[in-house]
């Protein structure tokens, strides 16, 4: 029953191939129904007829045809040249690939709008830890800077003799260029402070990294 059903499948596929190759080739030449096969190196029609009898549009169309099948037949062997390889102008070529070092990345989306808050590696940080400056036994001035205009509220140090601070005294707002400062007194002498500039930044605490000095 399976032998019987593939040859049915065989025979229905044939039958198909050969009406459309009918319809194909009947719909594109003239009513004698001339249909082009090859033989040797040339083109004839199956029923004797030649390219006069096919519109002409078809006849450039086959033309074209020919000219590329006989171009295929008289390819029987085709010859690479490699002299190029052992000429001495192909032995004087020399690689110029020039070495590009890595660069720092800008934004990580250069199409993301400015006015976002967006990761940039290249900006710098909304608030610096200065370094102190005037440092006595009892006295310092801690400095620090603001890198922005909107949205500065208020500024502060926070300082002490460990890591962990403790200590937070308010400054004046920072002028239009973002430093302000502090005067420090009664401060332990031979003593090493610790400090960090502070500010609220659209009422959020941001602050610089952390800096140590010694007294006299």
């Amino acid at each position: 029953m399976k032998m019987i059903y593939n040859k049915f499948l065989i025979i229905s596929t044939i039958t198909l191939i050969m009406s459309g190759a009918y319809l194909y080739f009947s719909g594109d030449l003239n009513s004698k129904n001339i249909v082009p096969v090859a033989y040797g190196g040339s083109l004839s029609s199956s029923l004797g007829f030649g390219l006069a009898s096919i519109s002409s549009g078809l006849e450039e169309k086959i033309a074209s045809d020919i000219s590329f099948l006989e171009t295929l037949v008289s390819l029987k062997r085709i010859n690479i040249d490699d002299t190029l390889f052992t000429d001495k102008y192909f032995n004087l070529l020399k690689n110029n690939t020039v070495k590009i070092d890595p660069v720092i990345p800008g934004r990580s989306n250069p199409f993301a709008p400015i006015e976002k808050n967006i990761e940039d590696t290249n900006s710098p940080a909304d608030v610096v830890t200065d370094q102190p400056t005037q440092i006595t036994d009892k006295t310092v001035v801690l400095n620090g800077t603001i890198n922005i205009i909107n949205g500065v509220g208020d500024t502060y140090f926070e300082y002490g003799t460990t890591e962990n601070l403790g200590i937070t005294i308010s400054t004046i707002k920072p002028t239009l260029v973002g430093v302000f400062m502090k005067n420090i007194s009664g401060l332990i002498p031979k003593t090493t402070y610790f400090f960090k500039a502070c500010a609220k930044i659209n009422n959020i605490k941001t602050c610089g990294n952390l800096i140590s000095f010694k007294t006299n």
